[in-house]
């Protein structure tokens, strides 16, 4: 398929000059049609007409699918909005997954508790959403609002108000539960949120392949990854991947595939904001570029190159 690559990037180094091509190309094609009728070649063709609908159909039908392939992106464009992770700066307790903290905390959002306090005496200090606090979760918090969720999922599915607000009321109570940790903890400084490591602004690869948006790479406080893609708008095409890279600037396929890469999975949208998560054991320490990239034509389409923001 590189092949069609090296098309592609040939249509991409005269993208600039598409109009004058096209009007170029109407042309011969109208003086190839009247030439032909004035020598009479319908007529040739009127009699062979079986041997011509044999080869012009797999003709036409191969001469769509790359038409297709390469002209899409001018008119094509898929939007996928998704949030930074709720739990993806939390504290995960022991005999749970990131999955079950992300599922907890997601249906806590869509709780709406309303709170009346009297100012407190000196006796009584309450901090309530500090930027440099986290709520911890205890296994009985995680407990109550298990068995919450699971009342409210039931309650839906039988369409039962009263089991529903029961379900409600414990997550209501497990929330209200839940104490704020201070930033430090006998003087020692702990993480509460996720850090930012590299962060990089995606640019045209050329005149045809055009990217802009931010790629940053979160660590998360239980030290996995995760690559955020932010303000996204990339052309469009067949088949784009996400890859991480240890080349700087990589023009090309062997640039791509330079050793250490590694494949995100398919670009979700080409435009939006957008996580990928990176595996466990991955170096973060010896990536340079975010790629998007079309892997049946081995096009680079957009580059971000990764710069360190200090973060240890």
């Amino acid at each position: 398929m590189s092949t069609f690559g090296d098309i592609e990037r040939t249509f991409a180094d005269l993208y600039e000059y598409r109009w004058a091509i096209g009007a170029a190309f109407l042309v011969l094609v109208a003086a190839v049609i009247a030439f032909g009728y004035w020598k009479g070649w319908h007529l040739a063709i009127w009699r062979h007409r079986i041997l011509v609908r044999a080869i012009s159909v797999p003709v036409l039908a191969v001469t769509i699918w790359l038409g297709w392939s390469l002209g899409s992106p001018l008119f094509t464009n898929v939007t996928v909005e998704e949030e930074f992770p709720f739990a993806f700066g939390a504290e995960v307790p022991s005999g749970m997954e990131m999955e079950d903290v992300e599922m907890i905390m997601a249906n806590i959002a869509k709780v709406e508790q309303q709170v009346d306090e009297l100012m407190p005496d000196s006796s009584a200090t309450a901090v309530s959403g500090a930027p440099d606090q986290a709520f911890i979760m205890r296994e009985s918090d995680v407990a109550m609002l298990t068995k919450g969720i699971d009342t409210m999922n039931q309650a839906m599915e039988n369409s039962d108000d009263i089991m529903l607000e029961q379900g409600l009321d414990m997550m209501t109570a497990a929330v209200a539960a839940m104490n704020a940790k201070p930033a430090t903890d006998s003087g020692a400084e702990q993480q509460t949120t996720a850090v930012a490591l590299k962060s990089g602004v995606f640019m045209d690869a050329d005149s045809f392949h055009r990217g802009e948006g931010t790629s940053t790479i979160y660590r998360g406080q239980d030290g996995s990854y995760l690559l955020r893609l932010e303000d996204l708008a990339v052309t469009n095409g067949p088949d784009l991947h996400v890859i991480l890279s240890p080349h700087e600037n990589p023009e090309g396929r062997d640039d791509v595939h330079t050793p250490g890469y590694i494949d995100l999975g398919k670009l979700k949208g080409n435009r939006g904001n957008q996580n990928y998560e990176i595996r466990d054991g991955v170096d973060i320490t010896v990536f340079r570029s975010v790629i998007i990239y079309c892997k049946p034509f081995s096009v680079v389409f957009s580059v971000a190159g990764l710069t360190d923001l200090g973060a240890s």
